[in-house]
């Protein structure tokens, strides 16, 4: 009477032998068993917690149904009960397998399947499933799970890049890498990412096996004008003919600095004010001293090629220059620069002449380069054949005038000609360099 609830086999061994020793004697054994129960009335769950591991978001029934687990409650009281339901069950659905009010007399079993309720959102769940019995007394079983985000087939990383605000005229700024990841179970071919504003380095690599990842770096391109750059740059890939792709959201502002833009021969709302205002406060253009801008002066060569080395942040040089380009002149380092990374060549006799005034052809041609040399995206090329003088266009800048052309930054002149060979003013290549930064922020 002593003994605490639980079961309990014994055995009786008994031995007898006849009286005055006669005979052999005689043995035998009974095994005895009892079972000690709770008092009153008592539940059991088995398992009495379990986590259910992990689904991704927008999981299907049929992947949650794989997450089910089998709970077994138990009446180990020595009274009978009658389940009655449950509760806490927020996040998961409790089936019963037999009756939904089954009787349970001492030692009989109930059992449920429980699962993921369907739509949950990403993250950790965890519910404590009470039994119920009419004789209000339960039992309690512990339930997590976790949903996980589900990723897109293709990611990058970090998302979104922001550059902050920086004014006109503002220098390289530091570069950022950019994470592309498969998620896939399959591999993907990468495009190279393009943008107008934005520079990109060309990827690590553009095959990526199943779980692999790539890397870029990112920064805001030199000389952009003052607006606020909050655009996207798409990562595409492909698969079997399935085009895949992925969004990095950048973000960068320029602001205008404060000062004065205008010049006493320009007027406002002249043809070419609102370029000056641009190009004078980008730094890429400065007056002609005496507040004069001197709108209808030719532009030289030597002048145009300083101004695309002003957009570029005036990087330092090196490299052999041109016989003609005086050491220590105002544009000895910019054509220097435009000659070593192919903005320039000179001309066949192996001259830059700085001081020949620039023509439409070749102003085209230095933009034609520079948008090259930058990487940016070359398109909408124009048919020049629209033209009357397109054959007088020299051999060497026809793709240059074409792109310039299409691109809007050299249009055609009011007789429907292209005046390759025309010069250029200071007024009109304001426009221009101005029609150029634009086009690259879009």
């Amino acid at each position: 009477s002593s003994n605490g609830v639980g079961t309990y086999n014994r055995s009786l061994d008994m031995s007898v032998s006849f009286k005055d020793g006669d005979g052999q004697p005689y043995s035998f054994s009974t095994k005895l068993y009892a079972e000690v129960v709770e008092k009153g009335y008592a539940l059991a769950a088995d398992p009495a917690s379990k986590d259910l591991g992990k689904l991704k978001e927008g999981y299907s029934e049929k992947e949650a149904k794989e997450k089910e687990v089998t709970v077994s409650i138990q009446n180990k009281g020595a009274s009978s009960v009658r389940m009655d339901g449950v509760k806490g069950n927020d996040h998961f659905t409790v089936t019963a397998v037999g009756d939904d009010y089954e009787t349970l007399k001492n030692g009989e079993k109930a059992s449920y399947k429980i699962v993921p309720k369907q739509g949950l959102a990403v993250g950790t769940y965890t519910d404590t499933i009470t039994f119920l019995t009419r004789e209000n007394t339960n039992a309690t079983f512990k339930a997590t799970v976790v949903i996980e985000k589900k990723l897109d087939p293709l990611t990058v990383e970090p998302n979104p890049l922001d550059f902050g605000v920086a004014e006109e005229g503002y220098a390289a700024l530091t570069q950022k890498t950019v994470t592309v990841k498969n998620n896939t179970d399959y591999a993907i071919r990468l495009n190279q990412p393009t943008s107008y504003s934005y520079e990109i380095s060309l990827l690590s690599q553009t095959s990526l096996p199943a779980g692999s990842s790539a890397t870029f770096t990112i920064r805001p391109r030199t000389g952009l004008p003052a607006n606020l750059y909050d655009g996207v740059v798409e990562v595409y890939g492909s698969s079997n003919d399935n085009t895949l792709a992925a969004k990095l959201n950048v973000k960068f502002s320029v602001n205008r600095p404060a000062g004065p833009s205008t010049f006493s021969d320009v007027a406002a709302g002249s043809t070419f004010a609102a370029d000056i205002a641009y190009v004078s406060q980008k730094g890429l253009m400065s007056g002609k001293g005496g507040g004069l801008f001197k709108p209808q002066e030719s532009i030289t060569r030597g002048q145009l090629v300083t101004i695309l080395y002003r957009l570029e942040g005036q990087p330092a040089v090196s490299g052999a220059g041109f016989p003609d380009v005086a050491a220590g002149s105002y544009c000895e380092k910019a054509v220097k620069w435009a000659a070593a990374n192919g903005i320039t060549a000179g001309g066949k006799d192996g001259l830059f002449r700085p001081n020949d005034s620039i023509t439409r052809e070749q102003l085209a041609t230095f933009l034609y380069r520079y948008n090259n040399y930058k990487g940016y995206v070359v398109a909408k090329q124009a048919d020049l054949s629209a033209f009357s003088d397109s054959g007088s266009v020299a051999s060497y800048a026809k793709d240059a005038l074409s792109w310039a052309n299409g691109t809007g930054l050299v249009n055609g002149t009011s007789d429907g000609r292209l005046n390759p060979s025309g010069g250029a003013t200071r007024g009109q290549a304001a426009a221009i360099l101005h029609r150029f930064c634009v086009s690259i922020g879009r």
